[in-house]
C-alpha cells in the first residue's frame, strides 16, 4: 500500500512499519484476500519478534490472527497456508496462555487447534488416523465450547459453535450441525462484525443445502450475498455464488444452476481472480450440458475444466475427479470406479451422497448380488443417520431397482414409492421422474413375468406401467434431460403395443 510505502521510504523504525503490516492483514482479512492476510500478519509477527522484549499481548495478538487464519479461514485461500507453521502459531498461543486464569482465549486457541485437527483428517492419506484426527478435533472443540460457556464470553462461545458445526459436517453429522449453528444464530445479536455475520448467514445456507431443505439454504445464501455486497469483497461474493449455484443444481433447478455458474466465471474473469474459483462452475456446467444433451457445449467446458484442474491441482488432488461428469455421459463403469477411489479416501467419513450414487451404480452395473445389497444398505443407513433427505431418495431408489432386478415385487414397489415419497416431498423434478420410471420398469416387468395366465393382472400392470412412463416423461421433457426422455419415450412405445 501507499502508507507502508511512505513508511520504508522514511526510514520508519520496525515497529511502526510492523503496526501498518498488521493493519493491511486486517484490511485484506475484510475484503477476503486472505493470502495478503496472511502475508501481512506474517510479516508483522517476524518484526515484533526480533526485539529483544516483545510484549506478550501483542504476541498473542498476532498469534490469534494468524491461526484463525490459517483454520478457521483456509477455504478462502489461493494457495492454503503450510499446515506446520499454522500448528506453530497455535501451540505459541497456548503457550503464552499457561499459568493464566482461564479467558476467552483459551477457548479460541482450542478452537483452532479444533480446526487444525479437521485439515489433517482431511489430507491424510490413511483411514486410522483420520479417525484419530476427527475424534481429536470433537475434543478440542467440545472443551473450547466448556470453556467459552462457563465464563459466558460470546464471541469465544460464537466461534466455538462454528467449529463444532463445521466439525460435525466434515464427519457427515448434518443434522447436529444444523442444531448447532441455529444455536448459534442465537447469539447474533450480539455480534457486529459484518465478516462474522456473512458467515453465519453463508453456513446456514451450506448447513440447510446439506439436510436438503434447498429453499431455507437459497435464503440464507441470499442473506449471506447482501453482506458481502457491502464489504466490496470478490471472494465473498464467489463463495456465496457458488452456494448458491450447487443449491440451485441439487434442487434439480438446472436452467438457475446454469446462470450461476455463467455469473461466477463472468466474475472470475472480471476481478482476475484465480482460475481454480471456476471449477465448480465449470463442473457445473459441464454436468448439465451432458444431461441435456448439449454434446459439444459439454466438451468444451470439460476441456476448460481439465485445463484448470491440469494447472492448479497436484496429481493427487486430480485423481477421481470427475464422477459426477461421467455420470452424466452414462460412463457407468467409470463413474463407480471413481466413486470407489473416492470411497476409499474418505473412509470413515464418506460422504452419503457419494453411497447413495454409487449404490445405484453397483446396481445399474450389475455387481454381484451380495455387493449390491451391501451397498445398499450403508447408502441408506448412511443417508438416514446423517439427515440429507436426497441422499436417502437416491439410495432407496437403488435399493428398489435392486429388488426389481431380483423380482421382489413387493419389497421393490415399496422402496421405489419411498423414493418417490421424498422426492415429491423436496420438490426434486429429475428425481421424481426417475423413481416414477423405475416404477413403471417394475409394473411391465412384473405384467411380463405374470404371463396370459393371469390376464387381468396383467392388463392392471401394463396401464399402472404406462401411466407412471408418462408421468416420468412430462418431468424428463420439462428438464430438457433428453437421454432420460428418450428412454421414456422408447418404454411408452413398447409399452404401447405390448399385446394384452
Amino acid at each position: 500500500s501507499e502508507a507502508l510505502e511512505l513508511l520504508l521510504d522514511s526510514n520508519a523504525d520496525s515497529q511502526a512499519i510492523a503496526a501498518m503490516h498488521e493493519k493491511l492483514g486486517g484490511a485484506y482479512t475484510q475484503r477476503g484476500n486472505l493470502d495478503e492476510a496472511w502475508q501481512g500478519y506474517r510479516r508483522a509477527l517476524q518484526l515484533v519478534t526480533a526485539e529483544p522484549e516483545a510484549e506478550s499481548d501483542h504476541l498473542l495478538h498476532l498469534y490469534n490472527h494468524l491461526a484463525e487464519l490459517g483454520t478457521r479461514w483456509l477455504g478462502l485461500f489461493n494457495t492454503s497456508p503450510d499446515i506446520q507453521e499454522t500448528r506453530t502459531y497455535i501451540d505459541a498461543g497456548l503457550k503464552l496462555l499457561e499459568g493464566e486464569p482461564l479467558s476467552g482465549q483459551h477457548a479460541e486457541f482450542l478452537t483452532y487447534q479444533a480446526f487444525w485437527y479437521v485439515r489433517n483428517q482431511w489430507e491424510s492419506a490413511d483411514t486410522q488416523e483420520r479417525g484419530k484426527f476427527a475424534n481429536l478435533a470433537l475434543q478440542s472443540g467440545n472443551e473450547a465450547l466448556r470453556i467459552a460457556e462457563e465464563l459466558h464470553d460470546t464471541e469465544a462461545i460464537w466461534l466455538t459453535l462454528d467449529a463444532l458445526a463445521y466439525i460435525y459436517g466434515k464427519q457427515h453429522k448434518y443434522q447436529d450441525a444444523h442444531k448447532t449453528q441455529h444455536y448459534r444464530q442465537k447469539f447474533a445479536d450480539q455480534i457486529k462484525s459484518r465478516v462474522e455475520l456473512n458467515d453465519l448467514y453463508f453456513s446456514l445456507g451450506w448447513t440447510h443445502e446439506a439436510v436438503s431443505d434447498y429453499p431455507t439454504s437459497l435464503k440464507w445464501f441470499g442473506y449471506s450475498w447482501r453482506v458481502a455486497q457491502t464489504m466490496e469483497s470478490p471472494t465473498m461474493l464467489l463463495s456465496c455464488l457458488i452456494g448458491r449455484m450447487l443449491a440451485w443444481q441439487r434442487w434439480n433447478r438446472w436452467d438457475e444452476a446454469q446462470q450461476a455458474a455463467s455469473s461466477i466465471l463472468q466474475m472470475v474473469e472480471q476481478y482476475q481472480h484465480n482460475e481454480q474459483w471456476q471449477l465448480e462452475a465449470l463442473e457445473t456446467l459441464t454436468v448439465i450440458a451432458y444431461l441435456t444433451g448439449q454434446q459439444e457445449e459439454g466438451d468444451g467446458y470439460l476441456r476448460q475444466y481439465k485445463r484448470v484442474l491440469e494447472r492448479y491441482c497436484t496429481r493427487a488432488d486430480t485423481i477421481a475427479t470427475m464422477p459426477l461428469i461421467h455420470l452424466a455421459r452414462e460412463d457407468w463403469t467409470r463413474a463407480a470406479a471413481e466413486y470407489r477411489e473416492l470411497l476409499e479416501r474418505s473412509e470413515p467419513f464418506p460422504s452419503p451422497n457419494m453411497l447413495a450414487l454409487l449404490a445405484e451404480l453397483v446396481v445399474i452395473t450389475g455387481e454381484s448380488v451380495e455387493v449390491q445389497k451391501a451397498s445398499c444398505e450403508r447408502a441408506i443407513a448412511a443417508a438416514e443417520q446423517s439427515g440429507t433427505r436426497r441422499s436417502l431418495a437416491i439410495a432407496l431408489r437403488a435399493r428398489g431397482r435392486m429388488h426389481l432386478e431380483q423380482h421382489r415385487w413387493k419389497q421393490a414397489e415399496a422402496d421405489l414409492n419411498q423414493a418417490l415419497k421424498w422426492a415429491n416431498d423436496l420438490d426434486l423434478p429429475w428425481d421424481k421422474g426417475k423413481a416414477l420410471y423405475c416404477l413403471g420398469l417394475l409394473y411391465r416387468l412384473r405384467s411380463d413375468v405374470r404371463g396370459k395366465n393371469r390376464p387381468n393382472e396383467r392388463k392392471a400392470d401394463l396401464g399402472r406401467a404406462q401411466s407412471h412412463f408418462e408421468k416420468a416423461l412430462g418431468f424428463f421433457e420439462s428438464l430438457k434431460a433428453v437421454h432420460d426422455a428418450e428412454r421414456a419415450r422408447l418404454a411408452l412405445a413398447q409399452d404401447h403395443w405390448a399385446p394384452v
